[in-house]
């Protein structure tokens, strides 16, 4: 009996903090996808569908000309990719595809069509013909950036205070399509979301009753940082900074608040750095490092000239500093394997990172459940 109770206890500790899952951009080349190699990954996010319609991106009104509103906008990558990623699945079957939905810049539509029934029912046709035409895919991935406010992410100010209402109804009327879809096809189709974990967001996103609709929620617990703000910081640090609402810790810590059950969590990981110039004793900086973004791949970073590791112990986060004031944060493997372990300790679902093409492996070594 002690030998099967230890038994079921190693499996139960085992199930947690297994995700390791990827975004995939469709502007970069199939060649990430088609280098992975079998038990790397267990889920792949392929990033973005964009939307036609009201709130539709200018370099899509081609595309969209005759389509109906919030269909899925063609795009030829999807063809390369579903085929890309069909074959990642005929090797190593126990990988689930989902295809993400908006992201920054192409969220605009949600919006829209989140406000009403009608627009609602419109979206969850087009996701639905997206995935009979493309079967490889196990669902949706809604990164709708963000329900409030989009930032004026194209020159366009939205949000209101009813899209935290109209985000559980989008869920939830896409849960009740793709478990009819599956049904019908006899597979389990998975509905999930990408959300910024903020304190301030979560006053405008209810999570908890979210996530009833959803399988997974991908904290997006980096980017607290970068060339929009007035200070230099830790962009993806494990622990929050001092007073700030900031962190991979923090941003579990807000959705555990929310009610949602820490077993849909999968904490965010980035395979790229942000960084600044002329940075002072109270943070601020003259200008963004490298230029023009402030913003370097982790595969770039040992290129950077005259910059040496330096680890902050109150953050548990790793820059790279060098003269004239240059800080560059980003995910250290380190920063990362500690991520895992606190994933597992909170009972999270696992890790993602943003995005494939980015890293060297190193960041994707350390994310595998089994890494020292």
């Amino acid at each position: 009996m002690k030998s099967l109770l230890a038994t079921l206890l190693l499996t139960a500790s085992a199930a947690h903090a297994q995700v390791v899952g990827v975004y995939v951009l469709n502007e970069r080349p199939t060649t990430h996808v088609e280098q992975l190699k079998p038990g790397r990954v267990t889920h792949v996010l392929y990033a973005f569908l964009r939307l036609c319609g009201p709130g539709q991106l200018k370099d899509d009104a081609k595309a969209c000309e005759g389509r109906p509103a919030f269909s899925v906008a063609p795009n030829e990558a999807h063809d390369r990719f579903a085929k890309a990623l069909a074959d990642l699945k005929a090797r190593d079957p126990k990988v689930t595809v989902l295809a993400s939905v908006g992201g920054w810049g192409g969220s605009d539509p949600f919006f829209h069509l989140a406000a009403t029934p009608t627009g609602r029912a419109a979206f969850v046709q087009g996701a639905l013909d997206f995935l009979r035409k493309y079967p490889a895919f196990d669902g949706i991935d809604i990164d709708w950036e963000h329900p409030g406010s989009n930032g004026s992410a194209n020159g366009v100010p939205l949000g209101s205070r009813e899209d935290g209402e109209h985000y559980v109804a989008l869920l939830q009327d896409l849960r009740a399509a793709l478990d009819a879809h599956g049904k019908a096809s006899g597979r389990r189709m998975l509905v999930t979301t990408a959300i910024n974990p903020s304190r301030e967001q979560m006053a405008r996103q209810p999570m908890g009753q979210a996530a009833r609709a959803l399988d997974l929620i991908f904290l997006m617990t980096y980017d607290y940082y970068g060339n929009w703000g007035d200070r230099a910081g830790h962009h993806a640090a494990v622990q929050p900074t001092p007073g700030r609402d900031d962190g991979f810790a923090a941003g579990i810590a807000n959705l555990r608040a929310q009610g949602v059950p820490a077993a849909k969590l999968v904490g965010g990981v980035a395979m790229y750095a942000r960084g600044f110039e002329g940075v002072q004793a109270d943070g601020r900086y003259t200008k963004p490092y490298p230029a023009p973004l402030g913003e370097a791949t982790f595969k770039e970073l040992a290129s950077l000239p005259g910059l040496k590791p330096q680890f902050d112990a109150q953050t548990q986060a790793w820059a790279l500093v060098g003269d004239g004031g240059r800080f560059v944060g980003y995910d250290d493997p380190r920063a990362v394997r500690a991520k895992r372990l606190l994933a597992a300790r909170e009972g999270l679902a696992g890790l993602f990172a943003w995005e494939l093409s980015q890293d060297d492996g190193r960041i994707l070594d350390a994310m595998q459940p089994a890494a020292k």
